[in-house]
């Protein structure tokens, strides 16, 4: 009886365990101190990037950030932008030219100002936080998460440009590249669009992305729920530790 339940505790601890997987471009940044931008009313009205979810049965997307600093105005001017942050389903090329996103918009936060502090050495996160159980994503599958703020009301209350740190991860001029290919990153790239006040364009264009960049620099969180082999693997190897426990326990009586 008491071996039954050790079983059936281990069972449970490991059907309900989780794993958290990072994309964390940020710490390679330094190395080339690349940026992008600039994100304001006259420029880029949405900017993004790319990403390719982790695999496994289960995965959400719990938050995800951008480096970012007021570009404009120049000399120590700060930019208040009306943003929204989004995730969407992605279709294309996920680097360079050729994607856009479709369908509808998987997450959608509301309104709200955003105040970076002025160049140089401005830099602070820009984070959207998903909140809740996350966004359920399909494993293995091509999404955009990035901010915009084409709805008109917000493209009319802003003002001033920020700027966005980024790494050319697949620039063959550096050798060894910023990255190291041992990184799981997403396999995406930073892209934008220059839709103005036109929130629609976000999902019914091709966005303007002239070239592959690199990446953003970037962080976000997911959680993912193991492979059930691996928790049928465990639980059976806890059940043959415990039968020879069990074993071996009758042959010291003996």
């Amino acid at each position: 009886m008491k071996t039954l339940f050790l079983v059936a505790l281990t069972f449970v601890n490991f059907v309900s365990a989780k794993a958290f997987v990072v994309y964390d471009t940020t710490p390679y940044w330094p190395i080339v101190t690349a940026t992008v931008g600039g994100l304001g009313p006259g420029q880029s009205s949405t900017i993004a990037e790319t990403f390719v979810a982790p695999t496994g049965p289960a995965v959400t997307l719990n938050n995800f950030s951008f480096n970012t600093e007021s570009y404009y105005p120049l000399y120590g001017g700060v930019a208040s932008l009306h943003l929204r942050a989004f995730v969407f389903a992605w279709s294309g090329s996920l680097t360079g030219h050729g994607g856009g996103a479709v369908g509808n918009a998987l997450y959608l936060s509301p309104s709200f100002v955003f105040s970076p502090p002025p160049r140089p050495g401005g830099w602070v996160p820009l984070t959207a936080s998903i909140g809740g159980n996350g966004l359920t994503l399909n494993p293995g599958q091509n999404y955009v998460m990035g901010f915009t703020l084409s709805d008109p009301v917000d493209y009319a209350a802003s003002q001033g440009d920020i700027e966005f740190q980024s790494v050319p991860a697949r620039n063959p001029n550096y050798n060894p590249p910023p990255i190291p290919a041992s990184v799981d990153f997403g396999s995406g790239g930073a892209v934008w669009l220059n839709n103005g006040n036109n929130f629609t364009a976000l999902n019914t264009t091709i966005w303007d992305t002239w070239g592959d960049i690199g990446v953003m620099a970037f962080t976000a969180h997911f959680t993912v729920v193991p492979e059930p082999t691996i928790v049928i693997l465990s639980v059976l190897g806890a059940v043959f530790i415990l039968f020879q426990v069990r074993q071996s326990d009758r042959q010291a009586i003996r």
